[in-house]
């Protein structure tokens, strides 16, 4: 009876680790399949990204354009995996039409070249913009990819859905002889802004090993072993697999198979252990306890405790697992809320600041340095993980970003607030909009202007604390007609960024006084709506 108890219990024990441990590697490949959903997200929203910038222009901006956009999305966002980003032509085929992309390319890249290679279709897609600039993008330059089958397929999906669509599986024009691989496009249609004849597509093509490599070798390393098919499996629809030969190890599940939609195509996954893979929880104590069943049925006692011990492991294993999920789920949601936020940010600046500007060159220069105040207030946001970020630093660093060390005479005063990530990005831009008005219009224009800036936490019996900010300048001589009218607070695009961050984000009031010499700005803001940290520190001076 004792004998057959050790047996029943070293064949539970058996069970309790096999079930614990392909629990574990089924978190393990949801891991890296969640990884793979994670980049592909990310590319994604590069593409989409694109797509708002010409949008926001409202025509296929130039070359240099493009370049300068594509460089601000490089220094935030990882690039492997994709070979960059381009805008095709959509164009009928025709003598006109490829001259007329030959004078775009000359003009873009300074390269003589038509359009290729010859087609029988009467629609043309050719590449005229690709960024970043490389030997490999030089090369794609005015390829027709309407004249590939694949990639044909899924530039009339787009175009007939009007939303980002994936090809099947191509070879890059950018392959060269060694290291090849499989490779797709992403596509997704621009249109005319007042005819809403379709233009061309922003694309980009991706190296798929290198897409699948970036995503499962960043740490902490996953060992599995990975096979990816387009569509069903087959020899013929092998788009990836992972160096080396999947590992064994007894007790392990085969093989996890599962799926990924990638912009309206289903990729087949199937994850293996690899070579690396070790199980939490081997099955050798469960062989001794059974041996030592038949031999003395006095290992009841340790067998009990194997499997109490056993239980416990898997239970550790679980808990874990389900907090490693959670805490997972939340990173991903925080990150999407925050490019959600961030896009439709730049969205809005891009939109007004386009309205606002007379010419090209003078909606690059505003808009660009619109994204250098938001990047600087990011920059501060990241060395606190985001907790916030002090508003004298703030201040200094947006001013010296304009004026220089110390171009005017200034003085700053007033305690130390460590604003929250709303009142950070809304207090830079603001700053940067006081500024660059001081630079145009206002006392920091001409050698001794004076710029007084003051802040104070205000408390009144009964009511809420605020935050009251002081921006005062005056000009050693008075100002003209025409500029104190424009400091004075003319309805421009930096009065209405103004209100948009200080009334509509904060919840706040902002109101201006101009005299002959300067302009007296007062911005009060709810405390508790910007800082949170409530208590009040010593006052700073500069």
């Amino acid at each position: 009876m004792v004998t057959f108890v050790g047996l029943l219990t070293a064949a539970a024990s058996w069970y309790t680790i096999d079930h614990a441990n392909r629990m574990s590697f089924a978190a393990i490949a949801e891991d890296a399949v969640q990884r793979l959903s994670d980049r592909l997200d990310t590319h994604m929203l590069l593409i989409n990204s694109a797509e708002a910038f010409f949008e926001a222009t409202g025509e296929v901006p130039s070359a240099e354009e493009f370049k300068v956009f594509v460089g601000h999305l490089q220094k935030s966002e990882q690039f492997t995996g994709v070979q960059g980003i381009g805008f095709a032509r959509y164009v009928r085929t025709g003598p006109q039409s490829d001259e007329a992309i030959s004078r775009e390319l000359e003009r873009n890249y300074g390269i003589a070249r038509a359009p290729w290679p010859e087609t029988t279709e009467e629609t043309r897609t050719a590449i005229v913009l690709m960024e970043p600039q490389s030997a490999r993008s030089l090369k794609s330059l005015g390829y027709d990819m309407y004249s590939e089958p694949v990639r044909r397929a899924a530039i009339l999906s787009s175009l007939a859905e009007n939303r980002l669509r994936a090809s099947g599986s191509v070879r890059l024009i950018q392959e060269t002889a060694t290291d090849r691989q499989a490779g797709f496009v992403m596509y997704t249609p621009f249109f005319a802004r007042n005819s809403g004849r379709i233009l061309g597509f922003v694309y980009a093509p991706f190296r798929i090993g290198d897409l699948f490599d970036s995503a499962l070798n960043r740490l902490p390393a996953l060992p599995v072993h990975i096979s990816a098919w387009d569509g069903e499996p087959s020899d013929s629809s092998l788009i990836y697999e992972s160096p080396g030969k999947p590992g064994t190890h007894y007790g392990v599940v085969e093989e996890i198979k599962t799926s990924l939609e990638v912009a309206g195509r289903t990729w087949r996954l199937e994850v293996h252990p690899s070579d690396l893979y070790s199980p939490p929880s081997d099955q050798t104590r469960t062989f001794m306890l059974m041996i030592a069943a038949v031999l003395l049925a006095a290992a009841l006692a340790a067998s009990s405790h194997s499997q109490q011990r056993t239980i416990e492991v898997g239970e550790a294993l679980r808990e874990e697992t389900e907090r490693a999920l959670t805490e997972r789920e939340f990173l991903l949601q925080e990150m999407k809320h925050r490019i959600k936020n961030m896009i439709a940010r730049v969205l809005a600046i891009s939109r007004q600041t386009a309205r606002a500007s007379e010419s090209l060159p003078e909606f690059s220069k505003s808009f660009s340095a619109r994204l250098q105040a938001m990047a600087a207030s990011q920059d501060l946001l990241a060395r606190t993980a985001w907790q916030g970020a002090d508003l004298e630093t703030l201040l200094v660093q947006e001013l010296k970003q304009l004026f220089g060390d110390d171009p005017i005479e200034d003085k700053f005063t007033g305690p130390t607030v460590e604003l929250n990530e709303t009142a950070t990005q809304a207090f830079g831009l603001a700053f940067h909009e006081l500024a660059t008005n001081a630079l145009k219009y206002g006392s920091a224009r001409s050698p001794g202007g004076v710029l007084d800036i003051a802040w104070s936490i205000r408390s009144q019996p009964g009511k809420k604390a605020e935050l009251v900010l002081t921006w005062s300048e005056r000009s050693p001589e008075p100002l003209d007609a025409q500029d104190a009218e424009v400091l004075g607070g003319k309805k421009g695009f930096g009065t209405k960024l103004l209100d948009a961050t200080i009334r509509g984000e904060l919840g706040g009031s902002i109101t201006s006084v101009k005299s002959d010499c300067g302009i007296d700005v007062t911005i009060t803001v709810p405390y508790d709506r910007v800082t949170s940290r409530p208590k009040i520190l010593k006052t700073a001076k500069r």
